[in-house]
């Protein structure tokens, strides 16, 4: 389980996405005719549980900071192990890994966009990650409750394990000759997407398969790292859907 705060951001997910939203904790004395006032009808409304919390433990819940009275637990997806990833040969997969990225707000865009496109899952490390934080929840747009996010020790030996159970590793890099557009993605994939500027470590990128650009014909060279994972997930999606 997770947790926002703000009355926006949880409103947000009543609209987008409520069956990410287990329950409310409301601080007492809040008044009913506030924008806190009109979440809790809603969640009302949609049958989520509302539960009253006195303001100063709310505020230590989320660290000391105020400035909010009420709040949202959020329902994340099943656990999934990496022994659990497996890949059928011909049968279309998808999971996004990620090395080095570390800002909250791409890490929920990422999400948001293997939940869009059907990705089993997202891969990170568990040191040199972003966190799950509520930055990351409230960008995921409810995307936590259907993609889970698998930690690891090391990226490079996860990908070796994930080799063996039938997925081709493909790392993108601006820098590489093949094409995004012109690789066979078909079968079990994993695409791998480094941070903005320093890209894929060493000897994560030594562990892939193959390295895949982005092929761009405009004046800006590069793009967020969140972006070139909606672009790349989606031409995925696309084979699938055609038969590849």
């Amino acid at each position: 389980m997770s947790r926002i705060y703000g009355p926006h951001a949880i409103g947000d997910l009543l609209e987008t996405a409520p069956e990410s939203v287990a329950s409310l904790l409301v601080a007492d004395g809040a008044r009913e005719a506030s924008e806190a006032g009109e979440v809790l009808r809603r969640a009302r409304e949609l049958g989520i549980p509302v539960h009253t919390i006195d303001r100063r433990e709310l505020e230590n819940r989320r660290g000391g900071r105020g400035g909010s009275s009420v709040a949202a637990d959020i329902r994340l997806a099943a656990p999934l192990e990496l022994e659990d990833l497996r890949g059928v040969p011909g049968e279309p997969q998808l999971v996004i890994a990620l090395d080095g990225v570390t800002d909250p707000h791409n890490l929920g865009a990422i999400l948001r966009s293997a939940a869009a496109f059907g990705a089993t899952a997202v891969l990170c490390g568990k040191d040199r990650s972003a966190p799950l934080n509520d930055a990351a929840v409230r960008a995921s747009a409810g995307a936590v409750a259907h993609v889970p996010l698998v930690r690891v020790t090391n990226l490079a030996r996860a990908f070796q394990g994930l080799q063996k159970r039938g997925f081709w590793i493909y790392g993108m890099a601006a820098e590489a000759p093949q094409s995004l557009y012109e690789t066979d993605l078909a079968g079990p994939v994993v695409l791998a997407f480094g941070a903005e500027g320093a890209g894929l470590r060493q000897g994560v990128s030594r562990a892939c398969d193959g390295l895949l650009s982005l092929p761009m014909s405009g004046r800006i060279a590069s793009l967020n790292v969140s972006v070139t994972a909606g672009i790349a997930a989606a031409e995925f999606c696309r084979r699938a859907l055609e038969g590849n």
